[in-house]
């Protein structure tokens, strides 16, 4: 890992804030993904006082430019700018937006620019803004952050023989090598052996979500794929959203 990334507090980093949280009586311990810098960590001291003007800048899903100092893993932020107006989110939009951040933060762990996953992390937060599909612009998201990760998955070919997937053929994930073809037709899927069909295998290598049951496979499939780096510590996101949404379902009745 690069030891010596300081640049001078004047040069300027494009980025989101992923994550904050108290250091010691007046500062922020904050995780930032940039542009320049991929992701990293800093310490904002005194912002936590309660006449410092750079606190409400320091918020989730505000574009920012910052100046930082420092020669660790750990910089000390020096100057925040507004680097255009806070997204407007909002519901399930607002959910799924703190659910990025927290696979960005559980999961991202390199200190290197990443230029694409940053054009996608804002395409992603702007197609929540604008009431796009949630449920496509998150698989959208998880599939480009498993490719960063290397952990891509191709969703075309069998694994075990490297044959085309085909559409009326079902298939399961075998954690040591990938999709692998089930030749056993009296199987059924299970909680513990999921069975994807080849068909919406196939359209989520076009990603190509258009079909309820592409983006049911897709959630499911991306669930136990992200599950096996996430570990067994639940998604404060996901914990978060399951009794709102159940409070949005009561209302809707």
């Amino acid at each position: 890992m690069n030891q010596n990334r300081s640049k001078p507090p004047d040069d300027k980093i494009h980025a989101w804030l992923l994550h904050s949280r108290p250091f010691r009586e007046t500062s922020l311990l904050l995780d930032f993904f940039s542009l320049e810098r991929g992701r990293f960590s800093a310490i904002a001291r005194g912002v936590r006082a309660a006449k410092n003007p750079r606190r409400a800048l320091l918020q989730p899903f505000t574009p920012l430019s910052l100046g930082v100092a420092g020669k660790t893993d750990l910089l000390t932020l020096k100057a925040v700018d507004a680097d255009g107006p806070a997204l407007l989110l909002s519901g399930a939009a607002l959910f799924s937006a703190l659910y990025v951040n927290e696979l960005m933060t559980r999961l991202l762990s390199g200190v290197e620019p990443e230029p694409l996953l940053f054009a996608h992390y804002e395409n992603t937060l702007h197609a929540l803004q604008s009431g796009g599909d949630v449920e496509v612009a998150l698989r959208l998201f998880e599939l480009q952050l498993l490719d960063v990760l290397g952990y891509g998955v191709d969703f075309a070919h069998d694994a075990e023989h490297g044959a085309a997937v085909e559409a009326q053929a079902h298939y399961y994930w075998h954690g040591e090598s990938g999709l692998v073809r089930q030749h056993d037709t009296a199987a059924t899927t299970s909680r513990e052996h999921p069975l994807y069909g080849g068909a919406e295998l196939l359209a989520i290598a076009q990603r190509d979500f258009s079909q309820v049951a592409t983006r049911r496979a897709a959630k499911a499939l991306l669930r136990q794929l992200l599950g096996k780096h996430l570990g067994e510590r639940e998604l404060a996101s996901r914990a978060l959203f399951r009794p709102a949404k159940a409070e949005w379902r009561r209302a809707s009745r």
